[in-house]
């Protein structure tokens, strides 16, 4: 592997799809909520950068707390339109959480392909426990073709994982044995996300092929 990372062109070495950056706060239900009222209003991602120093919302001590939390809801919310913020607003605490983690897997490459190339593929086999040690493998072949990632270390390596999949139990994905479960939503919850191109998500969400087509017809 290490050869083959040394026929990597000089000008590929610093980019890369893949980030960790998701560690620094996990689904950030807490944060993206009492900010609402910023990621609701016009040049919204300026007035979220705004609260770095204000503090008016967040209420965080730690102004590189506060810096790590604000890029990150900028990352998040910079694809979505007004539509998605209402409907935010009018969801449950439980429907929130899983709206966060739609954006998550937009917004991260690498939670994208933890939970498309191994979450599914094992809600899809016989056995649909998950071990930290299938994520592991997936970063190791990411890291056979990215630099970056290859020189991730260890502990950023796991951190990845137990943020992921922390994020899988706090939208109950999975359960305290790590076994992979459907989430509970009313069909009317699913029209956001049929009607914006985000029929990927129903099967992200662990939704049968009944279930689909039974919201699709609503």
């Amino acid at each position: 592997m290490v050869e083959h990372l040394k026929q990597i062109n000089m000008s590929d070495k610093q980019k890369t799809r893949y980030s960790a950056s998701f560690t620094a706060g996990s689904l950030l239900h807490k944060e993206t909520t009492v900010l609402l009222p910023l990621i609701q209003s016009d040049q919204r991602e300026e007035n979220i950068r705004q609260e770095i120093k204000n503090n008016q919302y967040l209420k965080i001590n730690s102004e590189s707390a506060r810096k790590r939390t604000v890029a990150e809801i900028i990352k998040r919310v910079q694809n979505t339109d007004h539509v998605f913020w209402t409907r935010y607003e009018e969801s449950t605490i439980e429907e929130q959480k899983m709206m966060l983690f739609y954006l998550c897997l937009k917004t991260y490459t690498l939670m994208f392909d933890f939970h498309f190339n191994v979450t599914l593929k094992q809600w899809n086999s016989s056995s649909r426990n998950v071990d930290p040690y299938f994520y592991q493998m997936e970063i190791e072949e990411i890291a056979s073709h990215d630099e970056i990632v290859y020189n991730w270390t260890d502990i950023t390596k796991q951190k990845t994982i137990s943020v992921y999949m922390r994020i899988l139990r706090d939208i109950k994905l999975i359960n305290r044995q790590n076994e992979l479960q459907q989430v509970n939503m009313n069909d009317n919850f699913w029209h956001y996300f049929v009607n914006s191109r985000g029929l990927w998500f129903l099967d992200a969400a662990l939704l049968n092929t009944q279930d689909k087509e039974r919201i699709m017809r609503l």
